[in-house]
């Protein structure tokens, strides 16, 4: 699996310097997919998306924000609630 989040990283438009950045970080992001039920990730560009494809989707993005350099806290938080990392507040 590692190879095809790398694949889907640069199919994300990440250039090359900013995947050797997180090259590191990959194995581990593996193992969080595991344990959040992501068994494959999907396939860029695609024309239709499974639901588990678009689980797949949010938790890579989720992952892709963490890592930028120029975080955005909101949007962070705001993707943690879609993938259910973090309940809603009620």
């Amino acid at each position: 699996m590692v190879e095809e989040i790398i694949e889907y990283l640069r199919r994300s438009g990440w250039v090359q310097q900013s995947v050797e950045a997180v090259l590191p970080d990959v194995p581990r992001w593996e193992r969080h997919l595991h344990s959040r039920g992501v068994d494959a990730i999907p396939a860029l560009p695609s024309r239709s998306w499974s639901a588990a494809n678009s689980r797949a989707h949010n938790e890579l993005v989720l992952l892709m924000m963490q890592a930028h350099k120029d975080r955005d806290k909101s949007r962070e938080h705001e993707h943690r609630n879609l993938t259910r990392i973090r309940p809603y507040k009620s």
